[in-house]
């Protein structure tokens, strides 16, 4: 493992994993598996990958948990939604989605969602089903592993989904194209659950890491220049929100410069390392966009810029909240 790696690990792994393989228990229809830490079986990172962790982001039920993996390298930005995140790969219907938390079977998603459709006809129609149980998922740690091809959307695509000790990958390919099956095996042979509160958030060739405030985040999406969180209480508004931004493009005098002059902004303000402005909106907007002031800052620091935007009523009760959320950014060193 490279020296970039090594410190990765040793800034999101906060307790050691448990676990040492075999058959899990509870694969059957209606049982429901329970997550269980585990260390990667390889920890070293394939060439253009990028590792990726993803947190607990359930304000309720939260596991306390946090998923880590490599994301092969055609994959790009996705999104985070509780015990769950996806990834869009290259082209059409390539997909990656990693879910971890207290799991239904895959026979039981088998026998519900699958089994009546099979080779009905039409749009969703399944074929091609087929399980195994008690197979070989995260290295030494045997489960489930659930197989099918749908026409689904008009979209012709064959589904891969493997599940042990809590954790689900599903990966989604286009029908009788190449499956990329090493790297789906690179995935899974990299593939840790952790005890952590910590994300990672990538961007610009650069990885931060992060704590996501909870039970404020609601989800993350990183398809923009850092990843974005969207917050809580307040989220009809799409000027409540969070940002992390590695390695930024801009600094804080363009995006300054790129604010003064736009509408809805107002006080614009640059002091060192510190941006603060204004957004206004006097109206309830057509989509239901609530009418209010939103105050936004943006600290730069250690090659990282962080965003809080929020009502003044919510910077009074959350500043603690802030202080920790800045606190817990971190750029990890260049490759």
């Amino acid at each position: 493992m490279d020296a970039r790696a090594l410190l990765l690990a040793a800034v999101l792994l906060t307790a050691a994993c448990t676990g040492d393989g075999g058959s899990e228990a509870g694969t059957g229809p209606g049982v429901e598996q329970q997550p269980q830490p585990f260390r990667a079986a390889d920890p070293t990172t394939p060439d253009g990958a990028t590792v990726v962790q993803c947190s607990d982001l359930r304000s309720q039920h939260g596991t306390g948990m946090a998923v880590r993996f490599a994301l092969p390298a055609e994959f790009g930005p996705g999104t985070r939604d509780g015990g769950t995140c996806d990834f869009s790969g290259d082209g059409f219907g390539r997909e990656l989605t990693v879910s971890f938390g207290p799991m239904e079977s895959l026979a039981s998603v088998k026998e519900r969602d699958l089994d009546p459709d099979e080779d009905v006809g039409g749009d969703d129609s399944v074929s091609d089903i087929a399980y195994d149980e008690d197979v070989p998922v995260f290295g030494s740690h045997h489960g489930e592993r659930l197989e099918w091809y749908c026409y689904c959307d008009g979209q012709d695509l064959d589904e891969r989904v493997l599940q042990a000790r809590g954790v689900r990958v599903h990966w989604t390919t286009p029908h009788r194209k190449d499956p990329r099956l090493a790297e789906l095996d690179a995935v899974r042979a990299g593939l840790a659950l952790v005890r952590s509160d910590t994300s990672t958030c990538t961007a610009h060739g650069r990885t931060a890491t992060f704590r996501p405030p909870i039970p404020r985040t609601e989800s993350i999406d990183s398809s923009g220049p850092g990843c974005h969180l969207y917050l809580q209480p307040g989220r009809a508004s799409l000027q409540r929100y969070a940002q992390v931004v590695p390695a930024p493009a801009r600094t804080l005098p363009e995006i300054a410069a790129s604010l003064r002059g736009r509408g809805h902004v107002s006080g614009v303000h640059l002091a060192g390392d510190r941006l603060t402005w204004r957004w206004t909106r006097d109206e309830a907007g057509e989509l239901g966009e609530p009418a209010g002031t939103w105050r936004a800052v943006t600290v730069a620091g250690r090659g990282v810029q962080v965003t809080w935007s929020a009502t003044p009523g919510q910077w009074r009760r959350e500043a603690d909240v802030v202080r920790r959320f800045v606190d817990s950014v971190r750029l990890l060193p260049a490759d």
